[in-house]
């Protein structure tokens, strides 16, 4: 055995096809690349696996989109048990000397739960407890950790798909500060309900420096230099005030019609009046305060955006909560937090880390374009665009050579220092 394991030391063992309750067929030899997929939002994990086929697979297992693939993923002494159901078939091509390659999407079981149920139910309660019942209930399955959503609510499922309800009730499921909650799913640690508090209240799994290169000697091997060190690191995007104003997420306004009582609620958002209270990752906001359009701030143009919501005035009577009815103590926000995520993020490829998933906090560090100065190391660090960054996607890569990468979207909210600091 050997005495140094890499970062992307990884196996994929005991893979398996099997349809029914046929005995599963082993198909370890044939697999190449496997790849599991993680999203910020999504209640679905999704996965695929390609197959190099060379024994006619196709002919004597003919693969139909209802099949199972269990396997086992070692990452050092670990293992992980997966179990996913086969969905699609695709890119089939032909290698030549009767060699066949093939990409099998995978999802998990819950997804045919979804598929094959419908909810058609009042729900009275707090949203997270009744997205919760329709896990148990529904998509068999449990929530791994759920943050309290505020309020009690009442409303009739009309005979949709038990993850569509599940999106539709998150889109109103918000904190006691009015934050919205989020809806994560990964393959190590199952699904979960979070609030913004609670991720950016986690500690940094990592941290990674922009064009960092490894230390290695080719004699002494770093486990955690390695670790560190990413393999890519590529600019996504870099500053999108522009972007930001238009979706409103400085300033916007809200209307809540009560069509009962013949009266309107409107509520002017200015990001600047509840920032120093929100939840976020980086300290300063990307905002210039000295830059004005038309000698008037940018966070003071309110009309960027408007939304009218309707809504008959105390349906729900005083014990519940009406979510049209509370629109503008919910909406702003919501939009607020998505679009501020948007206004740094980078996608970067690191050594297999299974340790780190969507909702994960990272720090990434900048070189500044000071020249360095080993009085002051910190001279040399961009320190508006270094910081905390928040994993929005993840995609779990283990390869036909049994190395484990880990490529990941990370996002930040704002500035490290002010603009013009």
């Amino acid at each position: 055995m050997a005495d140094f394991f890499s970062p992307q030391d990884a196996e994929l063992i005991e893979v398996k096809i099997s349809k029914g309750n046929q005995k599963g067929l082993d198909i370890t030899d044939l697999c190449g690349e496997f790849n599991i997929y993680e999203e910020l939002g999504q209640p679905i994990l999704l996965a695929d696996i390609t197959i190099a086929d060379s024994v006619g697979l196709l002919s004597s297992f003919p693969v139909t989109g209802q099949e199972t693939l269990t396997c086992t993923l070692k990452k050092g002494d670990v293992m992980y048990d997966m179990n996913w159901k086969v969905i699609d078939i695709g890119r089939i091509s032909d290698n030549g000397q009767q060699v066949y390659s093939y990409t099998l999407d995978l999802v998990e079981g819950a997804y045919l739960n979804s598929l094959t149920s419908l909810v058609s139910q009042a729900y009275e309660g707090n949203i997270t407890d009744i997205i919760d019942s329709i896990y148990t209930d529904y998509l068999k399955t449990e929530l791994n950790y759920k943050d309290d959503s505020s309020g009690k609510y009442k409303c009739v499922i009309p005979n949709w798909s038990p993850y569509k309800t599940v999106k539709w009730l998150m889109s109103r499921a918000k904190d006691k500060n009015n934050k919205p909650l989020v809806i994560t799913n990964t393959f190590k640690n199952g699904t979960s309900i979070l609030s913004f508090d609670t991720i950016f209240s986690r500690d940094i799994m990592e941290e990674f420096t922009y064009h960092k290169q490894s230390e290695q000697d080719g004699k002494m091997y770093n486990y955690q230099d390695l670790a560190q060190t990413p393999l890519a690191f590529n600019n996504i995007a870099n500053g999108q005030v522009t972007n930001q104003l238009k979706n409103g997420a400085f300033g916007s306004t809200y209307i809540s019609v009560d069509t009962t009582n013949k009266s309107a609620d409107t509520f002017e958002f200015d990001v600047l009046e509840y920032y120093d209270d929100m939840p976020k990752l980086q300290k300063n906001i990307i905002l210039d305060s000295e830059n004005k359009w038309n000698d008037k701030p940018l966070n003071e143009y309110s009309k960027t955006i408007q939304s009218v919501k309707f809504q008959s005035g105390e349906n729900f009577g005083p014990s519940h909560l009406n979510y049209e009815g509370n629109t503008n103590n919910f909406l702003p926000f919501f939009n607020n937090m998505n679009r501020m995520l948007e206004s740094f993020k980078y996608n970067l490829v690191v050594n297999g880390r299974n340790d780190i998933e969507v909702g994960s906090l990272i720090n990434l560090r900048f070189p500044s374009n000071r020249p360095f100065n080993e009085q002051d190391p910190e001279s040399g660090l961009d320190k508006k665009r270094s910081g905390r960054y928040l994993i929005t996607k993840c995609r779990h890569k283990i390869d036909d050579r049994d190395k484990y990468t880990l490529v990941i979207e990370a996002v930040s909210d704002g500035l490290g220092e002010e603009y013009n600091a």
